[in-house]
């Protein structure tokens, strides 16, 4: 019989909500995204509240396993990914801000490059699930 590991819980941001279910999708079951911020302001208000273990926070979005969970329930995200269409600002803000908070959550940015050096064009969301893998065992191995 295999041992069985819980996923890796993790928060996402993102422009896109059908590119984000999607991706949720694809990275299960190793990964489970538990909160999904869809704009600048609902990232600000919600991450660095989850990430340093404010289990009352509820994604703005509805996307998520914390979306359905009660606050004992919800999960805190270990990292963040962050997906196409978000600005380097955007990104600053968002970093710093959940940094300041829980500083040992980690940042992973998958951007339209990152896709298109895999052999993609546009949101796969296939690719973009390997990426964020390869980048979460290279923060394992490190």
């Amino acid at each position: 019989m295999a041992a069985t590991t819980s996923p890796i819980p993790v928060a996402t941001f993102g422009k896109d909500p059908k590119v984000a279910e999607q991706v949720r999708e694809k990275l299960l079951p190793d990964i489970e995204v538990v909160h999904c911020a869809l704009s600048l302001p609902a990232a600000l208000a919600e991450l660095p509240s989850l990430c340093a273990g404010e289990t009352a926070v509820s994604p703005s979005s509805g996307l998520g396993t914390n979306a359905n969970a009660d606050g004992a329930a919800r999960k805190i995200p270990q990292a963040i990914f962050f997906g196409g269409g978000f600005t380097d600002d955007e990104y600053e803000q968002i970093a710093a801000a959940v940094q300041a908070r829980a500083p040992g959550v980690h940042m992973i940015k998958v951007q339209k490059r990152d896709v298109l050096a895999a052999g993609s064009f546009g949101p796969n969301p296939d690719t973009i699930a390997k990426i964020y893998r390869k980048k979460m065992a290279a923060l394992a191995a490190a």
